[in-house]
């Protein structure tokens, strides 16, 4: 995987979907970074966020942003363009 993926979620209160993401992430051995808005208030413009979890995928080709719960095929293929 030669693209960066981080993703972005919100700690406080627990947000089940951005666990559920995260855990996936995990399971399936992917890298990311992880920014909580919780914890980092400017995220949420900096990002233009209305939801999360949202993944950014950043390439050379540019940025692609995924809001919500994605398949992981999907997310791999993407990291792999």
């Amino acid at each position: 995987m030669k693209n960066k993926l981080t993703l972005i979620k919100r700690s406080t209160p627990t947000c089940p979907a951005c666990e559920t993401m995260q855990f996936i992430l995990i399971e399936e051995g992917v890298p990311f970074d992880t920014i909580d808005i919780a914890k980092d208030d400017d995220a949420i413009e900096k990002y233009d966020l209305s939801s999360v979890p949202v993944i950014l995928i950043d390439s050379d080709e540019g940025q692609v942003k995924l809001n919500g719960i994605q398949p992981i095929e999907v997310i791999k293929e993407l990291l792999e363009e």
